[in-house]
C-alpha cells in the first residue's frame, strides 16, 4: 500500500530494541497472540512457560510496515511547550507477530520476549472455560485520543448541567488562581476554567487505577488516538499502554473497535477531498494493521473490522460503526429522512438515519481504496453498517450462536447510538449532527432479541447510562457511552434560545443517569479563600465490568468508576483517587445468560 506522500525522512536513527512493547491480542482458552514492533530488521524470540507447554521458544518474522513513515507535515510541526520533534521515533515499524496455541484454559503464562538483546517479560491468563469459572472483570472505556500534545494540553471542563451541590462554594472564577495556573476555554458562550490534569497525565492515571483491579480484558470502544493517520498520534498511544508509560497491553489483552478518528489524518491530510480520500484509506488501515483480532472469515475483505470475543462465559462482538449506507451529509442535505424535531419518540421508522459519517461517502472512500491497491472500488475495506449487509447478517448470526450456548452477551462500538452529548441527534434532526450515532439503533431489536446484556460505545466523550426496553418486556439492554478515557469533559448538547440562553436538547429520552446530570460539583473554601474540590462533577474514568457466578447463575456489576484529582492548596496535582458514581447496576442473569427481569433468583445453579 502506498503512504502518504513523504519526500523527508526522521532524524532520528533506529534503535534496537522495541519501539512497542510486546502487547496482547486475540485471546482465546487456548491461544494467545503476542505483537511488537522494533525499528530493525531483526527476528525477535519469545520464550513461553506455562501449564500444558512448559518452555517453549519462539522465533518472529518481522514485517516493514510502511504506513507508519512521517508525512512532511510531521516531521515539519511544532508543539507549544515541547521541543520540536523531541516525540518522534524513527521511521521504521517492523512488526513481530506470534501466536501460542496449545494453551490451558483459565490459565496463566510467564512470557519474555528478545528484541535485539533488550528483553521484556510479563505474564498473561488464557480465558477460562465457559463451563468452570468464577469470575470476570472487564474493564471498557472510549475516546482516549492520544496526541504528543496531550502532555501539555489541559482540555475544557463543562460544568456539570446538574450545577453545583447544595452548600458548595462556588467554581473558581476565571479570574483565578485555578485559572492563572491551567487557562479557560468558552463552551456555549459561557468561559470556564479548564480541567487540572493534562491528557497524558489523565491516561496514565486511568491505566495504573484499571491495572490495580486486575482485568482480565481492557476495551476501548473507538477513537484511540488523535487522528490515525497522524502517526505521532499512535506513537503516544503505545507510549501509554505498551510503552514508556506502561506495560499494560503486555499483560492485559487490548480489545479495540474502529472509532471516526481512525478513518482521519489530522495534519496529514485530515478526511481528505471528494476527488481523494487517500488518507482516509491509510488512516483506516493504519488501524488495521496494529491490531490483530479473529474478523469475520466469511469476509476478509473488511480486514477484521469487526470480531467476535469468547472469554469463558462472556461474549464481546465488536461492531464497525464507522460507516452507513445510504450515505448523509448535513452540509449537502444529502439526508435518509425527513427533517424532524423534538425528542427521539419523534423518531419513526420514516426518519430513522442511516449513516454515522458525513464527511465522506462509501464511494469516494472505495475510489481512494482503488486507486491505493490497484483493485476495483467493490473491493474496499470499509463494511456497511446497516441492515442485510455482512456485518449486519454476521452480528446476528454470532449473537443467535452465543445464545444458543449460553453465553452473557456484551457488544461494543464506537457511535453512540443513545447519547445526550453532542453527537446525539441525526443528521436530520432540527439540530443535526453530521457524525451521530442514532444510526445504530437499527441493532437494538437484534440485541433485545438475543438478549445482550450491556452496549459500550463512546463519541461523546460523557459518561452516560441508558437503559433500552423497546419490546416492553421489563428487560431491555444497559447502554453506556464511556468515552471519558483522556480526552473532552464534555457535558449535554445545548441549543441556544431565542433570549440567547441554553438549555439542553435532551433527544435521548432513554438516559437514566449521566454525570453531566446527576454528579453536581462540591467546592469548600480553604482558609485563603480559594474554592477546593471536594466531589462530584466530570471526570475521567472508565466502566468496570465484574460477572460473578452465583447459585441460580450470575451477576453483572456495572461500576463507573472517576478519578478524582487531589490538588494541594496551590492547586498542584498531588495525585489521583479511585472514586465511584452513585450508579452501580448489578443485573442477574440465568445460567443460560439471559438478564432476569425482576431481579428474581431463578433458573438452574450452574451450567451443564
Amino acid at each position: 500500500m502506498t503512504p502518504l506522500p513523504s519526500t523527508g525522512s526522521s532524524p532520528v536513527e533506529p534503535q534496537p530494541g522495541f519501539r512497542v512493547l510486546p502487547y496482547l491480542q486475540a485471546p482465546s482458552s487456548e491461544a494467545m497472540t503476542l505483537v511488537w514492533i522494533s525499528e530493525l530488521e531483526t527476528s525477535g524470540t519469545v520464550t513461553v512457560n506455562g501449564p500444558g507447554i512448559g518452555r517453549q521458544t519462539f522465533t518472529s518474522d518481522p514485517q516493514y510496515l510502511d504506513l507508519m513513515e512521517y508525512s512532511d507535515a510531521e516531521l515539519a510541526q511544532g508543539i507549544d511547550g515541547l521541543d520540536q520533534g523531541s516525540w518522534l521515533f524513527s521511521d521504521n515499524n517492523y512488526q513481530h507477530v506470534v501466536e501460542i496455541d496449545g494453551l490451558m484454559a483459565g490459565k496463566t503464562y510467564r512470557y519474555t520476549v528478545d528484541q535485539d538483546g533488550v528483553e521484556h517479560s510479563a505474564t498473561f491468563t488464557t480465558a477460562p472455560d465457559a463451563d468452570r469459572w468464577n469470575h470476570v472483570r472487564l474493564m471498557a472505556f472510549s475516546d482516549t485520543e492520544t496526541e504528543p500534545a496531550g502532555r501539555i494540553e489541559h482540555r475544557e471542563w463543562e460544568t456539570a448541567w446538574a450545577g453545583l451541590a447544595d452548600g458548595s462554594a462556588d467554581r473558581p472564577a476565571i479570574d483565578s488562581l485555578w485559572a492563572e495556573r491551567y487557562g479557560t476555554a468558552v463552551r456555549y458562550g459561557e468561559e470556564l476554567v479548564r480541567y487540572p490534569m493534562n491528557q497524558a497525565d489523565a491516561l496514565d492515571a486511568n491505566i495504573a487505577t484499571i491495572a490495580e483491579q486486575d482485568p482480565d480484558l481492557m476495551l476501548i470502544a473507538g477513537d484511540l488516538v488523535q487522528g490515525s493517520g497522524y502517526q505521532p498520534a499512535w506513537d503516544e498511544f503505545w507510549r501509554h499502554f505498551a510503552g514508556d508509560s506502561s506495560d499494560l497491553a503486555s499483560n492485559v489483552p487490548l480489545v479495540t473497535a474502529l472509532g471516526n478518528w481512525e478513518t482521519y489524518a489530522s495534519i496529514s491530510g485530515g478526511y481528505g477531498t471528494p476527488e481523494d480520500r487517500t488518507p482516509v484509506v491509510v488512516s483506516r488501515n493504519r488501524y488495521l494493521d496494529y491490531m490483530v483480532t479473529p474478523g469475520d472469515p466469511a469476509n476478509p475483505q473488511v480486514r477484521d473490522s469487526y470480531y467476535r470475543l469468547d472469554h469463558g462465559p462472556v461474549t464481546i462482538l465488536t461492531l464497525d460503526s464507522t460507516n452507513g449506507l445510504p450515505d448523509e451529509n448535513t452540509a449537502t442535505g444529502m439526508l435518509s429522512g425527513e427533517v424532524f424535531s423534538g425528542d427521539d419518540t419523534n423518531l419513526t421508522p420514516e426518519r430513522m438515519s442511516t449513516d454515522t459519517q458525513g464527511s465522506f461517502t462509501a464511494e469516494e472512500y472505495g475510489e481512494a481504496f482503488a486507486d491505493v491497491y490497484g483493485t476495483d472500488a467493490s473491493e474496499s475495506d470499509l463494511p456497511d453498517l446497516g441492515e442485510g449487509s455482512a456485518q449486519w447478517e454476521w452480528a446476528e448470526a454470532q449473537l443467535a450462536d452465543a445464545r444458543a450456548q449460553g453465553q452473557v452477551v456484551i457488544v461494543q462500538f464506537h457511535h453512540a447510538a443513545y447519547s445526550s452529548g453532542v453527537h446525539g441527534t441525526p443528521p436530520n434532526h432540527e439540530f443535526a449532527d453530521n457524525q451521530s450515532g442514532v444510526a445504530m439503533r437499527a441493532y437494538t431489536p437484534m440485541f433485545e432479541e438475543y438478549g445482550v446484556a450491556a452496549v459500550i460505545s463512546g463519541h461523546d466523550e460523557m459518561f452516560e447510562r441508558s437503559f433500552v426496553d423497546s419490546d416492553g418486556d421489563g428487560v431491555g439492554i444497559q447502554v453506556y457511552d464511556v468515552g471519558v478515557a483522556a480526552d473532552g469533559l464534555r457535558g449535554e448538547q445545548l441549543y441556544q434560545t431565542e433570549d440567547g440562553s441554553y438549555e439542553p436538547i435532551r433527544f435521548n429520552t432513554h438516559s437514566e443517569w449521566s454525570a453531566s446530570v446527576d454528579e453536581p460539583e462540591l467546592w469548600e473554601n480553604d482558609t485563603n479563600g480559594n474554592p477546593q474540590l471536594v466531589d462530584g462533577g466530570l471526570h475521567y474514568g472508565h466502566l468496570q465490568m465484574d460477572l460473578q457466578r452465583t447459585r441460580c447463575g450470575s451477576e453483572l456489576t456495572l461500576t463507573p468508576v472517576y478519578l478524582f484529582p487531589l490538588l494541594d492548596a496551590e492547586y498542584n496535582v498531588t495525585g489521583t483517587e479511585r472514586r465511584v458514581y452513585d450508579d452501580v447496576v448489578t443485573l442477574e442473569l440465568t445460567a443460560d445468560g439471559e438478564v432476569v427481569a425482576d431481579n428474581s433468583c431463578r433458573g438452574n445453579a450452574h451450567r451443564n
